[in-house]
């Protein structure tokens, strides 16, 4: 798959089965990681060019985005703009 435009295609990284006081989160309430890798990126337009590559670690607005399974894995197809944050 590839995106087009200003798109990403994002690969959130797994949820933290344990909080930071030590408590296991059961697999029922843990959410999705809004912290991830952006696996492909389009090409970008004149107006806006792409500021994020492939491979890059980012942070992503929780409510963007539309899930796609590829081969048994989440993935989020969304605008470059739903990324907060880079590491």
């Amino acid at each position: 798959m590839q995106p087009i435009k200003n798109q990403i295609l994002f690969k959130p990284f797994p949820s933290d089965k344990i909080s930071t006081g030590g408590i296991i989160i059961p697999d029922s309430v843990q959410g999705i990681s809004n912290k991830g890798t952006i696996v492909k990126v389009g090409n970008g337009t004149k107006e806006k060019p792409m500021k994020l590559k492939q491979g890059d670690i980012g942070y992503r607005v929780k409510s963007w985005g539309t899930e796609i399974i590829i081969d048994g894995e989440l993935y989020f197809l969304m605008e470059q703009d739903a990324i907060l944050a880079q590491e």
